[in-house]
């Protein structure tokens, strides 16, 4: 490439800094002046979106793996100095006899400013755990353009032994030098990660860690750590559609996370990655096609004995646990969709011939109450039978989700003026339950089952739900103890004025609603019966 033709571009440009870049995005030509007064022969070998803020790097790493021919411009930062930065403008161009080669201008604006990416003494922000690491990945897909997201990936970095180095005299300073070379590689300068004593995981771009296994190797041998580095990266999934994908790797590397990321990182990664948005289309499927099960849990009147009504339970497979389909629903934006179909199935069943005097309970999230939709779609599945409204109660389940108590109990109230029932469930597990028992017109309350447990003991639940008791009874709200084992517990709590109990000492779940029970004293045994 001749130096004429370089400098006719600079001039063309009007450049401060014309560089010349491989298809590997390595400067291979520097001319003009360098950030900060840097010479140019040094920024020959380094990558250019290095010379930029973490996000500005990603924007240059997606603009340069994209290039077409013509003319690019972007709106970049500088990096100047460690704690500086400067706007600038980077115009790419991309000429036939250059390729695979870019030539790429830069023309500075303004002042420099300090850099945000730092804290205040320099040094960079701590390592996240597994659950910042999530974060890091909604932010990014948030924030970035499907080009942007195309350059990211997770890189997962094994480094067996590096504790017992980080306990000898060195180790303050082998860590921190550590946190710095995964933060400086990483998303946005603080998207790096410690998974566990020995490896750590950073969200970055392909680019910017192509040296990161040298880079670590050299760092460790400054500092006598006989470590042996191992990197693994798994690409983070572009789509024109952000949620779905972004849900779904939330969930993903959430799972991933928790249990440990054992074997090869990118493999189970990936492969639960894969596993989830196929699990995810599969729910997607079965709750519209209502080909789940509700079994029917049995709610009794404690001072009789009879039932009072049913509380229906989704099952997805015989046997098996709800609560990660449920998690999967909530998580995958399905839930709405899934409490709509559990109310028409129920309401069906309301429907059925010989059930004329049962009610039944169903669960509505509140995600359901942030709009229209599910009180709408209820009432109108029981507008031709009216009298079916009168044996349906609503459960709502994660209250301390609701964003907008005032409009929820503009929903709620829809549904008791036409004659249906609403509990708050899982009452007292949140810190907000009181504020909406203020805030909420509901007809009864389901009291959390770690109280109702505790109540064998005789300790502080007997005063508090003895409290809680009598502060409904005034308020005309009726009470519900769930997970009720034995015949103690029922005895406390009929001696404490709770009007209904749920339990195994009453039922467990089943198929079909059966009104005869056999009372007799039946611990739970491993699967979880509540909504998540």
């Amino acid at each position: 490439m001749s130096l004429t033709r370089n400098l006719l571009g600079m001039a063309f440009a009007s450049a401060d800094l014309l560089v010349e870049v491989d298809e590997k995005g390595r400067i291979v030509l520097a001319l003009g002046a360098a950030p900060d007064g840097i010479d140019t022969e040094s920024l020959k070998g380094r990558l250019l979106a290095n010379l930029f803020t973490p996000a500005s790097g990603v924007d240059v790493a997606g603009a340069l793996a994209s290039r077409t021919q013509g003319r690019t411009t972007l709106p970049v930062q500088v990096r100047w100095g460690d704690a500086r930065v400067r706007d600038a403008d980077l115009k790419l161009f991309g000429m036939p006899e250059l390729a695979p080669h870019c030539s790429c201008a830069i023309i500075y604006r303004g002042a420099t400013a300090p850099a945000m990416m730092e804290v205040a003494d320099g040094t960079p922000p701590p390592l996240v755990d597994g659950d910042g690491l999530i974060q890091k990945v909604v932010s990014a897909f948030e924030g970035l353009s499907v080009q942007q997201r195309s350059v990211l990936s997770f890189t997962f970095v094994d480094l067996p032994g590096v504790e017992s180095h980080a306990a000898g005299p060195d180790g303050k300073a082998l860590m921190a030098a550590l946190c710095k070379l995964l933060q400086s590689a990483s998303w946005n300068g603080a998207s790096a990660a410690r998974l566990s004593e020995e490896r750590y995981a950073l969200l970055g771009q392909p680019p910017g860690l192509d040296d990161l296994g040298e880079d670590l190797e050299r760092l460790l041998e400054e500092h006598g750590a006989e470590v042996t580095p191992r990197t693994l990266s798994a690409p983070v999934p572009p789509t024109s559609d952000p949620l779905p994908t972004l849900r779904a790797l939330r969930l993903a590397l959430d799972g991933f996370l928790k249990k440990g990321a054992d074997g090869e990182p990118q493999v189970t990664f990936t492969a639960a990655l894969m596993r989830t948005m196929k699990d995810g289309e599969r729910l997607r499927t079965i709750i519209a096609e209502r080909t789940f099960d509700l079994h029917y849990q049995p709610i009794v009147d404690l001072q009789t004995g009879g039932v009072h009504h049913f509380e229906a339970l989704t099952r997805f497979s015989e046997g098996v646990s709800p609560a990660g389909a449920i998690r999967m629903a909530e998580e995958l934006a399905l839930v709405v969709e899934l409490d709509k179909a559990v109310a028409d199935k129920a309401i069906r069943k309301l429907h059925s011939p010989g059930f004329g005097l049962i009610r039944i309970a169903v669960n509505v999230s509140a995600n359901a109450l942030e709009s229209d939709d599910y009180a709408d779609r209820v009432l109108a599945m029981t507008a031709d039978r009216p009298e079916v409204r009168k044996r349906l109660l609503v459960e709502v389940t994660e209250t301390g989700a609701l964003n907008d108590a005032a409009a929820a109990n503009t929903r709620l109230a829809r549904l008791r003026e036409a004659g249906i029932q609403v509990c708050i469930d899982d009452f007292g597990a949140g810190s907000a339950s009181f504020d909406y028992l203020r805030s909420l017109s509901i007809d009864i309350v389901k009291i959390d089952g770690c109280f109702v447990k505790a109540l064998a003991g005789g300790g502080k639940e007997t005063t508090m739900v003895r409290h809680l008791v009598k502060l409904c009874s005034d308020l005309n709200i009726a009470t519900i103890a769930e997970m009720v084992e034995t015949e103690e517990v029922a005895n406390t709590l009929r001696g404490l004025g709770v009007h209904y109990a749920q339990g195994y000492l009453f039922g467990k779940p089943e198929r079909e609603p059966r009104i005869r029970l056999e009372q007799k004293p039946a611990r739970r045994m491993g699967m979880a019966e509540g909504w998540g």
